[in-house]
């Protein structure tokens, strides 16, 4: 039987510049970049049977978002929203006015924490459109900033999360 010896060398350790996995790119890049995936993510795919379209070229069919990836990235959509601040405030203010409907008088005496019930529920037990999923999840992400609590868990584990990529 023969010794062998092994000379282990340790590579240099990766480096990222400042810490930041995908470079410098903000909460309001996020949130654009968001937006671009459920733009494109809920429509129809060109030449799909849907549009009423010849079938789509070998290579050339996008991915659409199911319902439920629709929702949640409408939720990180609209969290980064409220983080971005600047033009993405409009999501705030959609938020802020459906739980208006709500917490305004018309259902007696009912708080954001209602509210963020209500829009589970319909998350929940309702099979939506993408389009439509994904509009709920921007104004869920805003309810449920504002309502605390348990409903405050996504915002913090998509910030938490952000902030362990280095996006701020």
């Amino acid at each position: 039987m023969q010794h062998l010896d092994f000379i282990v060398t340790a590579a240099p350790a990766i480096s990222i510049e400042g810490g930041r996995v995908l470079g410098s790119v903000g909460a309001g890049g996020i949130a654009t970049a968001l937006t671009i995936v459920m733009v494109a993510g809920i429509r129809e795919p060109k030449g799909s049977a849907a549009t009423g379209g010849a079938p789509a070229k070998k290579g050339r069919i996008r991915k659409k978002l199911t319902s439920d990836q629709a929702q949640w990235t409408g939720v990180a959509a609209g969290t980064f929203y409220m983080a971005a601040g600047s033009l993405w405030t409009v999501g705030g203010q959609l938020s802020n006015a459906f739980s208006g409907l709500i917490t305004n008088g018309g259902f007696g005496a009912a708080g954001t924490g209602a509210v963020s019930l209500v829009l589970a529920a319909i998350m929940y037990f309702r099979e939506m459109t993408p389009g439509k999923s994904a509009f709920t999840g921007v104004i869920a992400a805003g309810v449920w900033a504002s309502a605390g609590g348990i409903w405050g868990i996504p915002q913090a584990l998509i910030l938490t999360g952000a902030g362990a990529l280095g996006i701020s």
